[in-house]
């Protein structure tokens, strides 16, 4: 089992260079090869008087469009330490990470199908699991595109590794439980103004160990070029949570995001 794992993770891993490639001769055929976009956000929460505590988090959107191929990456961080008011000690109440890549390869330059590849990797000390890796596969439809909204839908199969054994490192683990997983994906977004947009990032993986399911929801507006405020929800379901956790996590943000050009 482990073996089909990597070779789907090397498979991921080599499939940016194939599309980089057949972008660059795209763009020798004179076709439009257009550049990353995105946003990168970062929240500081220091508290001091009856509770003392120092919270970051950070998130990244990042994603390049061209006539083939269409990338998306995705990473969030938190990290949160409380101050023990016995012994002053700041410990951790907090720290997870995930970051996603996905490539879609168009079927055709005005075509509303497409495939998909996506790698995930979520760490996070208070799940009850050390981390949790998938890759998955499949085929995609943007059943609206205007230039006002877009609602992309996706399915397809994969693979999924859970490491139960807390350690040190980020991906060596001696306990794992590991199994076959169908993705489902939607995207929906709305240009409410010009300066204003709404966007619902829906994503759940499904397999015999479990359901895991992530859900973001945004409301972001523009304050000028290069700077916006934005209104975050994100949702964390585990259907099957380790004894001692909850199976939902709830993540509210208010913050000023950077806008890449």
């Amino acid at each position: 089992m482990r073996s089909k794992y990597l070779a789907a993770m090397l498979i991921a891993a080599g499939l940016p260079a194939v599309s980089v490639a057949a972008e660059e001769a795209a763009a020798e055929e004179g076709s439009k090869v257009t550049k990353w976009s995105g946003d990168i956000g970062v929240g500081l929460l220091y508290k001091r008087g009856n509770t003392n505590s120092d919270s970051v988090n950070a998130n990244a959107n990042m994603s390049r469009d061209s006539a083939k191929w269409r990338h998306t990456f995705k990473a969030d961080a938190n990290n949160e330490k409380e101050e023990d008011p016995d012994t002053e000690e700041y410990n951790r109440t907090d720290e997870n990470y995930f970051a996603s890549y996905k490539l879609d390869r168009k079927l055709g330059e005005e075509a509303k199908n497409y495939l998909f590849n996506v790698l995930t990797y979520q760490k996070d000390n208070f799940s009850g699991y050390h981390y949790q890796a998938s890759y998955a596969i499949g085929v995609g439809r943007r059943w609206i595109d205007s230039e006002r909204q877009t609602l992309d839908a996706e399915i397809g199969p994969g693979y999924r590794v859970q490491c139960l054994e807390p350690q040190d490192t980020y991906l060596s683990c001696h306990n794992t439980e590991e199994d076959a997983i169908a993705r489902i994906g939607i995207k929906y977004e709305l240009r409410i103004s010009d300066n204003t947009t709404f966007k619902e990032d829906f994503s759940s993986e499904v397999g015999e160990e479990g359901s895991d399911t992530r859900a973001e929801t945004s409301l972001t507006t523009a304050i000028n070029s290069s700077f916006a405020l934005r209104l975050r929800h994100l949702l964390e379901h585990d259907s099957s949570a380790p004894d001692g956790t909850k199976e939902s996590d709830h993540t509210f943000s208010v913050g000023v995001v950077y806008t890449l050009q």
